[in-house]
């Protein structure tokens, strides 16, 4: 059958007269053959053939095959009560297959008899389509791999999709019912949260890595990106939030920056080893001295001197070792670049080869900003050893800090209205080559095969920096030495942990007359404080290992005032030890003593209700150790 879009204007048929102008199709069929009677005009300009072609020719004809069935399946219907029906299916018009709903009317004889129908009908295929869209549109987000969630600007829930629920164990009925505050999961301060809230009720996106919890108790890291959503008059009227699960790719990563610490640190033990070594010597070399001077030597106190410094000297390369190696949380707090560079020269001056001069250009008015101080300490110390490597012959290693502002970044696309604390790293060594500056920053990327290179180091530092919402560059050319760019945003972050209090003045040990249980297997540390303690007023027993401290505690618990408890001990450890504390004597203060303190040590120390602020580490001196339990004491006494 030909179809032509233009057709002429039929006469139309006295019993469908109420549709002649009507943009509603109208037909009249015999109700047993299925063939057409009348049709309007407007059935034939959609259908494409004048009004006396469709006479008699079949109306099944015109229908989608896929539909026939189910048409077929309302045979009869209109002819019984109420005699009217409303169907929908696809139907071969001059436009192509369009959907159409029609509602078809019985036509009866004087006696009853149905021998003809009358069908009107529309053209609902852009609603059907719509339908079918928004039907895609509700599977795709229900069974989305990621947790979706519609609120109102002021965060109250509108919506959430399957995998919210499953994620996070809350129902419907408590997420709609107790208005839990969708949003606010995760951010670590007020103060954060009220930045974002400030920034998405502008209009604006926002994006974050969040640790959020769940109902049950557990913790998951989630990539977050929050859209508002606008309405007619570009009013925010909607959030829109996407929370993806990224636990398993931040495990992975934490685990490449542990591992890449010790790649640096292996590469830095034999001038560790060195320095250490020397420092040994130094001590041990004035101790004899001092030893062999006789009573009331004059050089006695200059050798002693000597000692202590050296002393200091190896406790505070511990503490730098420990800092870097030391897998912990990330956790935002201020940090004086200035100062962190600082304290890093001097402990590559003690492990660095000493053909390697070591060069400072420090701006000092740059201000603290917010940034995880272990991964910037890593940032400058992976930097380094890749200027140390690259300097086999010996050479200049310059590390610089200033202040730039994000509008003269613009080829790096910072944000033009930041600043940013600008590190650089710059050495003389061999430099690189386009080819190979194309891939320095790739995992597993290496130029040290023969060394052992993993190939880690650069990677890792990438990350840290893009973690930071910072921006790294740099510049080399075979022979002309290596400088790395790196930028930190100097914006003071919502969710950064308090600056620390400033450092204690010098002055005598606090003293006290409390009755004190001190375990401390180290004889010789046992012995000192023991000495210390007692010479400011204290009353103090022993024990050297945590069974006789349990059975000190099980006897004379109730006659002791304070207990300073190391952590690693022979026999029973300070951890089982407090245990039985908290469980028989629960108000008895505790403060801690231990040379290396773990996460997971710290963890459990929490679970049993021991503060940070009750915990030293040693080495300490006698000031800090007194002034630390006087705390413990008078927190237990306000208690």
């Amino acid at each position: 059958m030909e179809i032509s879009p233009h057709v002429p204007a039929p006469e139309v048929p006295p019993r469908l007269a109420p549709w002649a102008d009507s943009l509603e199709l109208a037909v009249v069929y015999e109700l047993e053959t299925l063939r057409l009677v009348e049709v309007n005009r407007a059935f034939a300009r959609k259908f494409g053939q004048p009004g006396p072609a469709w006479r008699g020719q079949s109306m099944q004809a015109l229908l989608h095959p896929e539909d026939t069935a189910d048409w077929q399946g309302y045979a009869g219907r209109v002819a019984r009560p109420p005699f009217h029906i409303a169907r929908e299916h696809r139907w071969q018009t001059a436009q192509g297959w369009r959907w159409i709903a029609w509602e078809e009317t019985a036509l009866r004889e004087a006696d009853g008899r149905v021998l003809e129908v009358r069908a009107v009908g529309r053209d609902v295929t852009k609603h059907r389509l719509a339908e079918e869209h928004f039907r895609k549109l509700a599977q795709a987000v229900e069974q989305a791999p990621v947790s979706i969630v519609i609120t109102t600007p002021g965060g109250t829930p509108q919506y959430v999709n399957s995998r919210y629920t499953e994620v996070t164990g809350y129902t419907l009925e408590e997420i709609f019912e107790q208005q839990i505050p969708l949003l606010r999961e995760g951010h670590a301060s007020d103060a954060a949260y009220r930045h974002f809230c400030a920034l998405v009720a502008s209009g604006h996106k926002w994006s974050g890595e969040l640790r959020s919890g769940r109902k049950d108790g557990s913790e998951a890291w989630e990539f977050v990106q929050v859209s508002p959503i606008r309405n007619h008059l570009d009013e925010v009227t909607y959030l829109l939030c996407l929370r993806e699960d990224i636990s398993e790719r931040k495990a992975l990563e934490e685990q490449l920056r542990q591992a890449q610490k010790m790649e640096s640190l292996g590469t830095l033990a034999g001038g560790i080893a060195h320095d250490f070594n020397n420092i040994i010597a130094i001590i041990r070399g004035f101790t004899e001295l001092s030893v062999a001077l006789p009573a009331g030597d004059p050089r006695l106190g200059r050798y002693l001197a000597t000692v202590h410094d050296a002393a200091i000297r190896a406790a505070s390369l511990v503490g730098q070792i420990l800092a870097f190696s030391r897998k912990t949380e990330v956790t935002y707090r201020p940090v004086r670049i200035n100062q962190v560079v600082d304290e890093l020269v001097g402990l590559l001056a003690e492990t660095f080869p000493r053909d390697i001069e070591l060069v400072r250009d420090l701006d000092e008015s740059i201000e603290a900003f917010a940034a995880d101080p272990n991964q910037v300490r890593q940032i400058l110390m992976n930097l380094c050893v890749n200027a140390r490597d690259a300097m086999t012959g010996g050479g200049v290693l310059t590390l610089a800090t200033r202040r730039v502002a994000g509008g003269s970044l613009g080829n790096l696309k910072a944000d033009p209205t930041q600043d940013y604390a600008h590190i650089r790293v710059a050495d003389t060594g061999a430099g690189m080559t386009p080819e190979i500056r194309a891939r320095i920053f790739e995992p597993f990327f290496t130029t040290k095969q023969e060394s052992g290179g993993t190939g880690l180091g650069l990677a890792v530092v990438y990350g840290i920096v893009a973690s930071h919402q910072g921006l790294i560059d740099l510049t080399s050319e075979p022979g002309r030495g290596t400088v790395f760019h790196v930028y930190l945003p100097l914006k003071t972050r919502g969710d950064e942990a308090p600056a620390a209090g400033a450092a204690a003045t010098p002055g005598n040990i606090p003293r006290g007359t409390e009755r004190l249980l001190l375990v401390e297997d180290e004889v010789a540390i046992q012995e000192m404080l023991a000495t210390v303690l007692r010479q400011v007023g204290y009353h103090v027993s022993t024990a050297n290992d945590g069974a006789v401290a349990i059975e000190t505690i099980m006897t004379r618990g109730d006659k002791l005032d304070a207990v300073v408890l190391d952590l690693n001990m022979p026999r029973l450890g300070g951890v089982e030890v407090l245990k039985v504390l908290r469980q028989r004597w629960p108000n008895l203060p505790v403060l801690i003593m231990s040379g290396h303190l773990t996460e997971s040590v710290l963890t459990e120390l929490r679970q049993l209700g021991q503060s940070h602020e009750h915990i030293i580490e040693k080495p300490f001196d006698f000031l800090t150790f007194g002034r630390a339990l006087r705390r413990v004491i008078e927190t237990r006494k306000k208690a």
